[in-house]
C-alpha cells in the first residue's frame, strides 16, 4: 500500500510539473542584445575597478546579497564582505576575461569564461593564476545589471602536502 501511495504522489508530481512546464512566461521581459551588452559592461566593470583600485566603484557591480564562491575559500556573502575581500586580496596587476557564453532569460543572466590573473604578494613575489569563472547577474530596478553569484576557480594545481618525515631505521 505504501508503494502505491508513492507511486500516486509521484505520478501527481509529474503531471502537476508537466503540465506547467510548457506554459508561457509572458510576464518575464525578453533577454536583448541590449541586456547582453549591459550585462559584458558589468563584467568589464568588474575587471576595471579591481585593476584601477576602486573598491567602492567595484561595490556597485554586485547585488546587495552578491555571494561569491572564491576557490578553497568558504563563500563570501553580502556587499560589504566582498568589498572587504577584494580589499585584502594581493593589488592586482594584470586581469583579463574572456568570455566564452553571455545568455540570459528574463531578469537573469550568466556568463562563463576563463581569466588570467597576475597579482603582487605582500614580500614582493609575483603571483599568477589562470582559470575559469561562472558568473549569475540579476538585472535592478534600473534596467542595469549586477553579478549576484560569482564562482571561480584556478587552472594551477594545488601545491602537494610536503612528504612526511622520514622514519629513522631501529
Amino acid at each position: 500500500m505504501r508503494n502505491v501511495q508513492h507511486l500516486t504522489t509521484f505520478v501527481a508530481f509529474v503531471v502537476a510539473t508537466g503540465c506547467s512546464a510548457g506554459a508561457p512566461e509572458s510576464s518575464a521581459p525578453e533577454f536583448t542584445a541590449a541586456d547582453s551588452t549591459a550585462v559584458r559592461a558589468s563584467a568589464d566593470k568588474w575587471v576595471s575597478t579591481l585593476l584601477a583600485k576602486d573598491f567602492a566603484g567595484w561595490g556597485t557591480s554586485v547585488s546587495s546579497d552578491v555571494v561569491l564562491y572564491p576557490p578553497n575559500s568558504k563563500p563570501v556573502t553580502g556587499r560589504d564582505a566582498g568589498v572587504a575581500f577584494v580589499t585584502a586580496y594581493p593589488p592586482i596587476e594584470k586581469f583579463e576575461i574572456n568570455v566564452e557564453e553571455l545568455t540570459g532569460r528574463g531578469d537573469v543572466a550568466y556568463d562563463r569564461g576563463t581569466f588570467t590573473l597576475q597579482a603582487k604578494l605582500p614580500n614582493g613575489t609575483q603571483l599568477s593564476d589562470t582559470g575559469s569563472f561562472f558568473s549569475v547577474f540579476r538585472r535592478q530596478a534600473d534596467g542595469g545589471w549586477q553579478h549576484s553569484r560569482v564562482m571561480w576557480t584556478s587552472h594551477i594545481p594545488t601545491p602537494a602536502p610536503p612528504a612526511p618525515p622520514a622514519r629513522r631505521a631501529r
